[in-house]
């Protein structure tokens, strides 16, 4: 492969592919070759808008037609995991929107898949870019607060149904809200301590006053157990005020508690606040600079170094979050992960 990786595109259903689309363009060693969105409403916005000019109206033609390296994925929720799935199949890395899929199946075929092809498969999981998160990783794996034995973080949303894509309200589209969501907090509780998650002890999804949408489940909590032993209690809700946007302070909040003290740490909190065991008053440490766009440097040089070890923390993680949304749909607890 050319130092240049080759882009192609498909689907813009969701907000999150246009941050993912100027990070793409941003870079001089990527090229984008082509576009595709296959439902007409977006494409007839996208046009109107005049921001993304698109190649192609078909994903099986722009697969069979174009010149790529990497496909990127935008489509809704449920149909990405045949997309990832067909990319693999024709040889193609995969960069997604998160979540990669809906379906446990799918992630196992699109494991077998980027392993018999030895194919890179990444997501847009950017908390790990947050120089706020990326100081707690240093704190944490440098033995600051001794052993983790505890974790709780709150991630809740806006709902912003005004502006939300109509398909996370009908059926079979979305695939819950824990497996929308929870995929930051299980993949950057995995990058901060270095430990894997053995088993989900129970999870919950509900109705919390979307009366328009009664079968969508914009409330939802989980508790894991992490490698170890720590336990892990989160709330990854749309129930957070509208008005505010993305900007309480609880908005990616993480709490660790370890032997030896506690650090509190938030994508919105101005300082990292570490809680000694010797002593009485908090300090608060400066975050890292921030890296933005670092997950796509990331995929870039596994792709360049055929780094196939690099997939392994997302297919944990989509694993984890799959089996809480099992477990909340179902109503059922204490499932192993493998």
């Amino acid at each position: 492969m050319a130092d240049v990786v080759k882009a192609a595109l498909m689907g813009f259903r969701h907000m999150h592919m246009f941050a993912i689309h100027a990070h793409l363009k941003e870079r001089e060693d990527v090229e984008i070759v082509a576009v595709c969105e296959e439902d007409l409403q977006t494409r007839n916005s996208l046009a109107a808008e005049g921001k993304i000019p698109l190649s192609h109206t078909s994903f099986e033609d722009m697969l069979g037609s174009v010149d790529f390296d990497l496909l990127v994925v935008g489509d809704v929720f449920a149909r990405r995991g045949a997309l990832i799935r067909s990319a693999l199949e024709a040889g193609k890395h995969v960069l997604s929107d998160k979540p990669i899929c809906t379906d446990l199946g799918d992630l196992a075929e699109i494991e077998a898949l980027s392993e018999r092809h030895s194919l890179i498969v990444g997501a847009a999981l950017d908390l790990k870019d947050c120089g706020a998160f990326l100081r707690t990783r240093e704190l944490i794996r440098s033995g600051t607060i001794g052993t983790i034995h505890a974790v709780g973080f709150s991630g809740q949303h806006p709902l912003l149904r005004d502006s939300r894509p109509g398909w996370y309200f009908e059926g079979g589209n979305h695939g819950g809200t824990i497996n929308d969501i929870a995929i930051h907090a299980v993949d950057i509780l995995q990058w901060i301590t270095g430990r894997g998650f053995g088993a989900v002890l129970a999870a919950r999804s509900w109705n919390a006053g979307v009366a328009a949408h009664p079968r969508f489940h914009n409330a939802a909590q989980l508790m894991l157990v992490m490698d170890g032993g720590c336990g892990v209690i989160g709330d990854v809700s749309y129930i957070s005020p509208d008005g505010f946007g993305y900007t309480l302070p609880q908005y990616w909040r993480l709490n660790f508690w370890g032997d030896r003290g506690m650090i509190e740490s938030g994508f919105n909190l101005r300082k990292v606040r570490l809680y000694r065991s010797e002593s009485d008053t908090a300090e608060e440490i400066e975050p890292q600079p921030d890296r933005s766009g670092g997950y796509l440097e990331d995929l870039l040089e596994a792709i360049r170094a055929r780094q196939c070890s690099f997939n392994a923390s997302l297919f944990s993680a989509t694993e984890v979050c799959l089996k809480a949304q099992e477990a909340a749909d179902r109503g059922v607890s204490g499932i192993p992960l493998s």
